[in-house]
């Protein structure tokens, strides 16, 4: 009974705590221990090889230590890769899961991501008092893309049970669908990319699923019907975003003005490109009126950094160009006191400061895919400097194509790619791929990548017979956020996969 508290546990803490995951992880390797019959487990073990497959991974990183110098750093990666060794050894020797067993933990973390989601919700309403400034923000316990592939588990996870007969009364199941949903609407209220890519995607192969293999044929309909709409929205946003950034409403307040209405003189610098919704940031500025306006109606001087740590008079020039107005002093004196909070606060315009917007973040990203056009440093945007991520991977792989870096070299040779290329990327952001099939091609070079990524694939192969519709969900989602995430470079994403990889070889 403990091993299955333990396993719930987890299970249910997945989506709110990387510490709690390690305190019932560790238990259950006690549990494990001071339970003795080894000969029992090992026996159980034998005979569930394709479990045996997931340890395997892990062993990699430890023949890659051959070709490794920095041990320290070796050290921190065998930690991240624990789970990997830690739930097929352990769950694994108690055998398979009945059905039951199988939807209890599948409940428990689904009751874990609801948690994670209504909380989000609080604190977007202000009844948790945590500062909110970007979308991000509304993942409380984790990093938001690492929330949006545990959501989309929980989503589709919530569905399967949701039109499964053996789940329960009708009452439940209904619930099912509404949490379904709940979780689905937070999840483009979060904003993640990477997330919203994987519901497409899983939604139209559900839909295919249900229609073809399943023949549950409005189920089927429903879901083909949200992954379209889902993917019209995407689509619409950006593209409704990239006009909006660069067709103004106001054309004629592009143009290069001498005065003010007050008779001072206007400074334009006709080689600075910074648009906000079309309206040229540095076109017709006059500091000289800004400032002593401005300092009149905040208490944050003007020659000072916002709350966000950025020059406020860069934060105020492109709110009032996003307003579609000269930059003086009538501008400020027209600002309506929700207006100067934001400033405050460090939006840059109205939109931002609408958290959880999914238009916000279109434009945003609209935003940073111009600057970069135009030949703007990408420091700090999430979507232009990953192609300085990914430049920085490339070159390192072809300095090791065939042995990679080693177990615990990754960083260093980050850090030596971008001296080398002369990144554009400012420290802080030299950050590494991304990308883990990039991520193992670095560490293990291109054979070890692929050999990696059989291993991976290789306990499903051998379990074919096992293969379910939430298995292959599970699949999916892991191998398409590899994309985007370092999937193996985190505690939660390696106990993601491992668990349920291990929850699915098990069941009965």
């Amino acid at each position: 009974m403990f091993h299955l508290f333990c396993l719930l546990s987890v299970a249910f803490f997945m989506p709110l705590s990387v510490w709690m995951v390690s305190v019932f992880s560790i238990a259950m390797a006690v549990n494990w221990i001071i339970g003795f019959e080894y000969r029992e487990k090992s026996k159980i073990l034998t005979e569930k090889k394709e479990l045996l497959l997931i340890p395997a991974l892990f062993l990699l990183y430890v023949v890659w230590l051959l070709n490794t110098s920095n041990f320290n750093q070796a050290i921190t990666e065998f930690k991240l890769k624990l789970p990997l060794l830690l739930f097929p050894l352990l769950a694994g020797a108690y055998g398979s899961f009945s059905s039951n067993r199988y939807r209890m933990i599948l409940f428990a973390f689904i009751a874990g991501c609801v948690v994670a989601v209504v909380a989000g919700y609080a604190a977007l309403a202000g009844f948790i008092h945590i500062p909110v400034r970007d979308s991000r923000d509304l993942s409380l316990f984790l990093p938001s893309i690492r929330l949006s592939i545990l959501l989309n588990m929980a989503i589709f996870a919530s569905l399967y049970l949701a039109f499964n007969n053996e789940t329960g009364p009708l009452v439940l199941r209904a619930l099912l669908a509404v949490i379904a949903l709940m979780m689905s609407l937070f999840l483009f209220r979060l904003l993640s990319v990477t997330g919203i890519i994987i519901l497409v995607l899983i939604s139209l192969f559900s839909a295919v699923y249900y229609l073809t293999i399943s023949r549950k044929w409005i189920v089927g309909l429903i879901t083909a019907a949200a992954a379209i709409f889902a993917a019209l929205f995407f689509t619409i946003g950006i593209s409704r975003a990239w006009n909006n950034l660069h067709i103004p409403e106001k054309p004629e307040v592009n143009t290069v003005t001498e005065k003010t209405p007050s008779g001072n003189n206007y400074n334009s610098n006709p080689k600075e490109n910074l648009l906000e919704r079309g309206y040229l940031v540095w076109n017709n500025v006059c500091e000289e009126e800004m400032r002593p306006q401005w300092n009149h109606r905040s208490r944050i001087p003007y020659d000072s950094t916002d709350m966000a740590g950025n020059d406020l008079r860069v934060t105020l020039i492109r709110y009032i160009s996003y307003l579609g107005m000269r930059k003086d002093s009538t501008a400020i004196a027209s600002l309506t006191q929700k207006d100067i909070k934001n400033i405050e606060a460090g939006f840059a315009n109205p939109l931002y400061a609408d958290i959880g917007n999914p238009f916000a973040k279109w434009y945003e990203v609209a935003w940073q895919i111009d600057r970069r056009l135009k030949g703007a440093n990408p420091s700090g945007h999430s979507v232009t400097q990953r192609l300085e991520f990914y430049k920085a991977s490339i070159f390192i792989i072809s300095q090791n194509p065939l042995t990679g870096t080693g177990t615990g070299d990754v960083r260093s040779a980050f850090d030596d790619a971008y001296r080398f290329t002369d990144s554009p990327l400012t420290p802080e952001y030299r950050l590494m791929a991304h990308n883990q099939y990039l991520t193992f091609a670095i560490t293990f070079g291109i054979p070890g990548m692929i050999i990696a990524l059989g291993l991976m694939l290789s306990p499903a192969i051998v379990a074919r017979k096992r293969l379910s519709y939430l298995f292959v969900i599970f699949l999916a989602i892991i191998f398409i956020s590899m994309f985007n995430d370092d999937t193996f470079e985190s505690a939660i994403g390696t106990s993601f996969f491992s668990y349920f990889y291990t929850l699915f070889l098990l069941i009965e």
